[in-house]
């Protein structure tokens, strides 16, 4: 027999081209030309598989046997080829099917330096793809050729076929991918392969392919003859042991190029990553120790390594859901703005975290009893009681308050033995914790937890309910700082309006102020009136520019400076005029911040018919309601105070008979907002006509409908002074 052969020069990518140029002249030369396109479709794959699968191609062959022709690939592993079952997942194992279905026959045989794969070809044959693997391909039948090589036989037990198949298919597709990259670059139709990945594709592609090859075959066996499971036996150099590592490591290399969509291949599912991390432990662990005389250790079953990664998922699933509750947790911490709502947050997220029945907070007082700004699942009747705690009672809170230090009860007995008390207080309690909140060195209360059974408290838990503690802690901190920010801004507040308003004679006066959104906030709003020389009153409304401290100062100066202006100057126009020039001059020399204003002051003359005379910086124009109901509107004008000098103020007069009132309102009224849609003047004088009589009346009715539009939240502090004639 004649053989025609290749001898396989390393060309990259273009080596499979030059197999089916070197086959198809073959076949023309033996004038077999009706084989030509099945002869290059064998010789193809047969050379593609060499390639992925048995480290590159030695020589082809083409001869005439028996009236047939058998096409020979020479490649330089012994492994021998697996067909693999028709997969959607995998994007290897086609080859051989195809080979099987326009072969007569194919089959391998080991060389010393490899193996070679034939295929033989007739004009008779009718393709047919077959359904099962070749059963003459198993390692025990492989035979040797030099010196044998001491083998050891592996058990790995019962494994799922299927899981096997999916698990062997997604390696393969990273083989194929590897491999192909390999060969591009050699082509150089792709880019070069960077030194540790060429590392990479070296170890997967060949170092382990013995063993991964033989589960593969065991795999599709099964599969063939619809077995559910793997019994996975393999015999193995003790070399493997290394490569098996080397593999491992490999993998999860790769499985990083996936995740960073480095590969086209997705990386590994959890099952395909546990399987092999339990059978190549496994097959290492039996290895080394054969190798070294050792009885081999026994094998853990796959189901028992699933059932521990399963424990141990469960218990970093649980420990992950506490970290989300902490997150959870600090996040409506950080908007809780009181004890009552850190209260709320923190036993919301312990109660259902832990299972508890029920939980509270706990603070100490200047009083001999705690306060209890919050609980969850506890009845009116246990929270009255939980009230008249003392701090020296032997209860679980209060000991955790007086010592510092967390109390967990776990049972029934230990309940009984140390806080009898606690029976009387919750009966239906077995168990229980109660930590401290202590911030710095400051206990500022405790946390405390019930449960209607026996409970034993794992060390995760305890880091967790100290962790929530020490959270709480905290957040209280925070919230006292903000309740005391809280009670400064409004005493500051307070302190900046008229304590009462003193009415002048045949005048009803009354004021409303409303602090912007939650009140922590200075603003700088504020009214006022008060006796003038000559039977005189001065009336003024005011809006510093800015919040807080400033706008405070701003605000005490603007009221203070227009009370000494008037006592010497009864003009109101000529008052504003040197308000904006002290604004603007040296007398506010060394004032940090804005010093801008819009006001009205104004002059009110008091009797049967009240007069009163204003002047405006740029502040809204009043209103007057008359006693029929009509509302005016009494255009002041003027500049914005405190700019520019020597600009112009507007004024204006307005009589009050009986029945009358004039409005004062700062432009937290009119610009008052919901949905982007204002309050407006139309809003304001809809309040003011449908308002009560009286002056306190109708301040508050323009305040609450102020309100009623915002949906009870404004954005801007406002004020309100209603000054009505009486007829007495």
């Amino acid at each position: 027999m004649a053989v025609a052969e290749f001898e396989a020069i390393p060309d990259g990518g273009r080596l499979v081209p030059q197999v089916r140029a070197f086959v198809a002249d073959e076949l023309r030369r033996l004038r077999r030309e009706t084989l030509v396109d099945d002869a290059v479709l064998v010789s193809s794959e047969l050379a593609a598989n060499a390639m992925l699968h048995a480290g590159g191609i030695a020589a082809v062959g083409v001869s005439e046997v028996e009236g047939a022709v058998r096409i020979t690939v020479h490649d330089r592993t012994r492994v021998p080829p697996v067909m693999a079952r028709h997969s959607t997942e995998a994007m290897t194992g086609r080859g051989l099917r195809l080979v099987a279905s326009v072969s007569t026959a194919w089959g391998a045989e080991p060389t010393e330096d490899g193996k070679v794969v034939w295929a033989t070809l007739s004009e008779d044959h009718k393709p047919s793809l077959p359904d099962d693997v070749l059963d003459f391909w198993d390692d025990a039948d492989w035979p040797t050729l030099d010196k044998p090589v001491v083998r050891h036989k592996v058990s790995l037990g019962d494994v799922p076929t299927a899981l096997l198949l999916s698990a062997k298919a997604h390696v393969d597709n990273l083989v194929r991918e590897f491999t192909l990259a390999a060969r591009g670059a050699e082509a150089g139709v792709s880019a070069d392969v960077p030194p540790h990945l060429a590392a990479l594709i070296e170890t997967v592609v060949t170092r382990f392919s013995e063993a991964r090859q033989s589960i593969k075959r065991q795999a599709v066996a099964a599969a063939n003859q619809g077995l559910t499971h793997v019994r996975l036996e393999l015999n193995l150099p003790a070399t493997a042991a290394g490569a098996g590592e080397d593999y491992l490591q490999a993998l999860d290399q790769a499985d990083s190029y996936c995740h960073a969509a480095r590969l086209l291949t997705i990386e590994s599912s959890p099952q395909h990553r546990l399987f092999r991390q339990w059978y190549v432990g496994e097959l290492v662990a039996q290895l080394r120790a054969a190798d070294r005389g050792d009885v081999p250790p026994p094998t853990q079953s796959f189901e028992n390594r699933l059932l521990r990664e399963f424990d141990t998922a469960a218990r970093a699933g649980a420990a992950a859901a506490r970290v989300a509750r902490l997150y959870e947790l600090s996040a409506a911490l950080s908007r809780a703005a009181t004890h009552e709502a850190v209260a709320s947050a923190v036993l919301r997220q312990g109660v259902a975290a832990l299972g508890a029945s029920g939980g509270g907070v706990l603070l100490s007082t200047d009083a001999d009893r705690l306060d209890v700004p919050g609980t969850v699942g506890y009845d009116e009747h246990l929270v009255d009681r939980l009230r008249d705690e003392s701090p020296n009672a032997e209860l679980p809170a209060a000991v955790a308050l007086r010592t510092g230090e967390p109390v967990w009860i776990e049972s029934r007995e230990e309940r009984d033995r140390r806080f009898p008390e606690l029976l009387n207080l919750e009966r239906r309690t077995v168990s229980m914790c109660a930590v401290p909140l202590i911030v710095g060195d400051h206990r500022l209360g405790a946390l405390r937890f019930s449960f209607p059974q026996p409970r034993l408290f794992d060390d995760d838990e305890r880091r967790f309910v100290i962790a929530l503690a020490a959270q709480t802690a905290q957040a209280l901190g925070r919230a006292q700082l903000y309740e005391q920010r809280l009670e400064f801004s409004r005493r500051l507040q307070l302190s900046l309006l008229p304590r009462r308003l003193t009415p002048p004679p045949h005048l009803d006066v009354a004021g409303v102020y409303h602090s912007l959104r939650d009140g922590t906030e200075l603003g700088g709003d504020i009214y006022d009136l008060w006796p003038m020389p000559d039977g005189h009153w001065g009336i003024t409304i005011a809006d510093a520019a800015g919040t807080g401290p400033e706008a405070a100062a701003l605000t005490a100066m603007v009221r203070f400076s227009l009370r000494a202006l008037a006592t010497t100057d009864a003009s109101p126009v000529s008052v504003i005029a040197k308000l904006n020039a002290a604004l603007r001059g040296a007398e506010v020399g060394g004032f940090d911040g804005e010093r801008f204003c819009t006001a009205l002051f104004g002059v009110v003359t008091p009797g049967p018919t009240s007069t009163v005379t204003l002047a405006g910086g740029g502040h809204p124009s009043p209103m007057v309601r008359r006693a029929g109901g009509a509302v005016e509107e009494v255009p002041v004008g003027g500049s914005l105070l405190g700019v520019l000098d020597g600009v112009e103020f507007g004024s204006a007069s307005v009589r009050l008979r009986p029945g009358d009132a004039l409005v004062l309102f700062t432009d937290g009224v009119l610009e008052a907002r919901q949905s982007g849609v204002m309050f407006g003047v139309d809003g304001t004088k809809d309040a003011i006509r449908s308002a009560p009589a009286g002056a306190s009346a109708l301040a508050k009715a323009v305040e609450q409908a102020v309100l009623e539009h915002t949906g009870g939240v404004v954005s801007d502090d406002l004020a309100v002074l209603v000054i009505a004639a009486t007829s007495t």
